[in-house]
């Protein structure tokens, strides 16, 4: 048996262990995957935890002194790790166990031999990339996170669509109630791919890359059949794709409106919040333009609770409106903008309403009425 022992300082394996703690998994047939693996490769010291659909690994430097490999259960570790405050932390493995030392603290937690942990993947092909800032990919995650729920029924939507084309890269999500919509332009990222490609990432993939992907570095993106590889200088993401094929959404986004509103997106938020007291188990409330079109109407009414309206001032053009919408769906689509302004635009009280950004017209976001 290889011994591995090396000293590696506490805030360096407490980063370590929150990047890639959601990689670990929970499965009763396999019980190993509730454990991470820590080697030494390359002179760094490498932490790796899996779930069979997602891997995540961590190189984190230290002092190696003995090469070696063990595999060892998250929870037990991370908690004793969580609760050292030296600065310097001996790993050392013997038969199978994971010496955890300090200068006044001693554990031997039972690993498992490395041997038995499942094969990490590595980005084998990686002729073929995109180079992105971590933060601008982040940020246009996060414009459309909101619009994807799990279903058991349609795994295709359980994702985001990540559409490549030579001049732009097309990030959108959907549960079929709303959809929304990022493009990241040609100037934000460099490629070598020939030809266009669609893929759908998995929500918790997306999850992941926004929790630990640092929002200043450089992120480049592999992709081979039928996994990503998400890579920056310590983290590597690999993720399998979902199978299937997104759903083709363009026919319900709005090309002419109506009627368009624009409005205070910290004023309308508020109203939202204030009326939604009376939404009701559905959440519903109402929108309503009326003769005079310098107020917008929000109203909601429960007939066990009450009742409650709101006027709000906007700037619009265009036709008279009642409308009603599942509030909690729109304040998600309100969260995105940076704006102070929005504009929501309508055509009728049962097709898709639209809110744009007038600071961001790579962004938008479909919202389908209640229907009364």
């Amino acid at each position: 048996i290889t011994t591995m022992r090396l000293i590696i300082l506490n805030n360096n394996l407490k980063e370590a262990l929150r990047s890639i703690e959601g990689g670990t998994g929970d499965n009763l047939n396999l019980p190993i995957l509730k454990n991470i693996i820590i080697k030494t490769e390359d002179n760094k010291i490498n932490f790796s935890a899996t779930n069979l659909e997602l891997a995540i690994s961590y190189w984190a430097s230290g002092k190696i002194i003995e090469e070696g490999s063990l595999t060892v259960p998250f929870n037990i570790f991370s908690n004793i790790v969580n609760n050292l405050t030296t600065e310097r932390i001996t790993l050392e493995s013997k038969d199978f166990n994971l010496l955890i030392k300090t200068d006044n603290y001693e554990a031997a937690v039972q690993g498992l031999n490395s041997e038995d942990f499942p094969i990490i993947p590595k980005t084998s092909n990686t002729d073929k990339y995109i180079k992105i800032n971590s933060g601008v990919f982040k940020n246009a995650l996060l414009k459309i996170i909101n619009s994807i729920q799990y279903s058991e029924i349609r795994p295709e939507i359980n994702g985001c669509l990540f559409s490549y084309q030579i001049d732009y890269l097309r990030l959108a999500g959907t549960d079929s109630f709303r959809l929304a919509e990022k493009n990241i332009t040609p100037d934000q990222f460099k490629s070598n791919f020939e030809e266009g490609f669609e893929i759908i990432l998995p929500l918790k993939t997306i999850q992941e890359i926004l929790r630990v992907i640092p929002s200043d570095s450089e992120l480049d993106i592999f992709i081979n059949q039928n996994q990503v590889f998400f890579k920056t200088n310590e983290l590597e993401i690999i993720s399998r794709l979902i199978d299937g094929k997104f759903p083709d959404y363009q026919s319900i986004v709005p090309q002419e409106l109506k009627t368009e509103l624009v409005i205070n997106k910290a004023e309308l938020v508020s109203a939202l919040k204030l009326t939604s007291v009376f939404s009701g188990r559905v959440n519903e409330i109402k929108l309503k333009i009326g003769e005079n079109k310098k107020f917008l109407e929000i109203y909601s009414a429960d007939s066990a609770l009450g009742e409650n309206h709101y006027l709000l001032p906007i700037k619009t053009n265009g036709d008279n409106l009642a409308i009603s919408f599942n509030y909690k769906y729109l304040l998600d689509g309100l969260k995105s903008p940076e704006d102070k302004e929005i504009i929501f635009g309508f055509n009728s009280d049962n097709q898709p309403a639209i809110i744009k950004s007038p600071a961001d017209k790579n962004w938008f976001y479909v919202l389908m009425p209640i229907k009364s």
